[in-house]
């Protein structure tokens, strides 16, 4: 935390600015207060925003997480989009994130595991419950408040290396934390979260990560996760039959968050009432601490990663643009009408005709990388063609432009797609759309 620097806001909406959290490539932090609560409030860099597109789907984005109702997950209190510079507003939260509380503490005795258990289930629940999926579960993204665990940073927060969105196909982050499905080409679902909470849940009971330490090398994090099992031998039974129904390699079989919810209630009737896991919240994590207040400051300064601040300037997605052939000009009757889906884009697009186009932004990606890969069976005959084009004026001049084009294939309603590819910063990348003839 530090204090206001000359040019900083006295105020910012309704808030009254009181310090500086922290500053980063998207913006900066401040902590405010508007006389009845606090909140860390990520001012946006303006030229970030500097087209329409990327406001409105900001706005969206925001819309989208105020969806995510749960006393386990920060909420948004406060956001204007359209602002000069925009501003997003979310509770301050007053505690260590899970990754310092272990460091510093060691792991959770089993009840108080449980405890944590339910309450990180709870919020996946909630946010699966939403429509959202949060991308990046992990030890600095839980804060442990005095009302028990609170998911902060949707997967949509921005660095130098960098992004991923929350709802989108979009896969960047922390490997170690990662699920069998972000290594691969395949469908990015609510299951991805689910796999790493139970890496989270092994970090939590053991203090080690069950895939590596995070300065491991890529490819070996990858190979443990994806042809490896984690070693249970650190762990009580209880812990294992939880963890294990997390960790199944492939996300059919894996357990969902109200499945774990019910097998912890399960747990604890087993128990008994000393190791009771409470519905209506859970008993405060805090009494590890050893000193009050010990943990003030490195919770302040994770809330510059917490949060629900997007850069669609960095990645957006745009509009699907329909090309109507000369036949379909023709013979409007017979022309072909399709729907665009690109998930994570709560607005799917239209358009009409034999022939669609999409483009995405992004930046430093390898394009040799860029695999795309049909999900349908049989495959359509003409596959679309993808391109990469630096510095092209629908992403800007600092951002690369994936630019896909397809023809619709009448022989299927519907087809799916996968975008892999891989960035020069060594983060993975992955998009998902499909393509629906709606007539």
């Amino acid at each position: 935390m530090e204090r206001l620097r000359a040019g900083d806001p006295e105020e910012i909406g309704p808030w009254q600015i009181v310090n500086r959290l922290g500053a980063g490539g998207m913006g900066i932090v401040y902590m405010g207060n508007n006389g009845t609560r606090a909140a860390a409030i990520k001012v946006v860099r303006d030229f970030l925003l500097e087209d329409p597109a990327s406001r409105a789907r900001l706005g969206r984005e925001v819309s989208s997480l105020k969806k995510v109702k749960s006393k386990y997950v920060a909420e948004i209190v406060g956001a204007d989009v359209d602002a000069s510079p925009a501003w997003i507003a979310t509770n301050f939260v007053d505690g260590p994130s899970l990754k310092t509380l272990i460091e510093h503490e060691g792991p959770l005795p089993e009840h108080k595991w449980l405890e944590f258990a339910y309450g990180l289930m709870s919020a996946l629940h909630a946010i699966h419950a939403a429509g959202v999926i949060h991308r990046d579960v992990k030890p600095s993204n839980i804060l442990m408040s005095a009302t028990g665990p609170k998911i902060i940073d949707f997967g949509i927060s921005f660095s130098s290396d960098a992004t991923s969105l929350t709802r989108t196909g979009m896969v960047a982050g922390t490997p170690t934390w990662f699920s069998p499905e972000q290594f691969e080409a395949t469908k990015i679902t609510n299951a991805v979260d689910n796999f790493a909470a139970g890496s989270v849940l092994y970090f939590a009971a053991t203090g080690e990560n069950p895939w590596g330490k995070e300065d491991t090398s890529v490819a070996n994090t990858m190979h443990m996760i994806l042809n490896k099992d984690a070693d249970m031998s650190l762990l009580t039974p209880h812990q294992k039959e939880v963890i294990s129904l997390l960790h199944k390699k492939s996300p059919k079989e894996r357990s969902t968050a109200e499945e774990i919810l019910a097998r912890l209630e399960h747990l604890n009737q087993n128990l008994g009432e000393g190791a009771a896991v409470k519905k209506k919240g859970v008993r405060s994590l805090l009494s590890l601490r050893t000193a009050p207040g010990r943990f003030a400051l490195g919770s302040v300064m994770l809330l510059l990663a917490a949060g629900i601040f997007l850069n669609d300037r960095y990645h957006p997605f745009a509009q699907a643009k329909p090309q109507i052939s000369a036949s379909a000009k023709a013979t409007p009757i017979e022309v072909t009408k399709w729907s665009l889906e690109i998930v994570g884009d709560p607005l799917p697009q239209s358009g009409t005709g034999d022939k669609y186009s999409l483009f995405i932004c992004d930046q430093g990606v390898i394009k040799d990388s860029l695999k795309l890969r049909e999900l349908t069976n049989p495959p359509a005959t003409k596959q679309p063609e993808v391109k990469l084009i630096k510095g092209d004026a629908r992403c800007g001049k600092d951002f690369d432009t994936i630019l896909i084009d397809g023809t619709i294939d009448k022989s299927k309603k519907r087809r799916d797609y996968v975008l892999a590819g891989s960035t020069a910063t060594g983060f993975i990348i992955q998009y998902e759309y499909k393509i629906s003839i709606t007539n």
